[in-house]
């Protein structure tokens, strides 16, 4: 057999499609399906991989999500450049902290953008100019006031709470948008400027159009903030219709 030498030349990053990271617990059933949904209507490729994450969800096991960080972003396309990288854990963001997250994923690629669902909502309903919210947390109570905790401290209001005292990803994964139609029914909204609608594994996604459409505001959740925050650090303009106010 006769070999041909072949020249490669280096991959140039204004011939490629943007490329996002995502970093996503091991028992987290929908945060890849929502990403590539939203991947593929905007043309940026999803990159993805797992830290283990014990259950039930409680601080504490939230918190261990931390030492799987700086691993995980080393596994994440090794050879290549990424445009920036999403932590995928809403409650987790919140428990480890924003800075923690970002310093993890720093230790091992130092110039990266690095959102997290936490702040990325936060970042959209400022840019929604929403300082009241309606806040569903399909988590047990304590944790979902440390989630709550990342809003009231950005000086937003919190109007009316739900939490579903959900103990895993598993059960979290099964609510629909009937589910979410049923417990927002049962809110006080007048008051809210928006309606987040936490956790990266949730079926949120699925139920923005119909939610805005009942209630009239803008609702936001976890896999839709962190991808629109993403591709805002990336500079990536997308317009995905369906999705809510907040990709429109």
């Amino acid at each position: 057999m006769i070999l041909f030498p072949t020249t490669v030349s280096e991959n140039d990053p204004t011939k490629r499609r943007p490329r996002l990271g995502l970093i996503a617990p091991a028992s987290d059933i929908l945060i890849e399906r929502d990403f590539w949904r939203m991947g593929l209507a905007a043309g940026v490729d999803i990159f993805t991989t797992r830290i283990p994450l014990d259950m039930p969800l409680t601080p504490i096991t939230l918190a261990r999500l931390a030492d799987g960080i700086a691993g995980a972003t080393e596994r994440l396309l090794p050879e290549e450049t990424l445009d920036a990288v999403v932590f995928g854990c809403t409650s987790g963001s919140a428990v480890i902290g924003a800075e923690n997250v970002a310093a993890r994923v720093h230790s091992i690629r130092p110039h990266l953008g690095v959102t997290n669902p936490a702040i990325a909502a936060v970042a959209a309903l400022e840019y929604l100019q929403a300082k009241r919210i309606a806040f569903v947390a399909p988590y047990t109570a304590d944790v979902a006031e440390q989630t709550a905790s990342v809003f009231t401290n950005a000086g937003i209001t919190i109007t009316d709470a739900r939490c579903l005292g959900l103990l895993t990803d598993a059960q979290i994964a099964v609510p629909g948008p009937d589910h979410y139609h049923a417990v927002l029914s049962d809110m006080d909204t007048a008051q809210a400027q928006a309606i987040f609608l936490s956790c990266t594994t949730s079926r949120a996604l699925d139920s923005i159009e119909s939610l805005e459409q009942a209630t009239g505001l803008p609702v936001v959740t976890s896999n839709q903030a962190s991808f629109w925050h993403a591709m805002q650090m990336m500079g990536v303009d997308c317009s995905i219709p369906g999705l809510g106010r907040l990709l429109s």
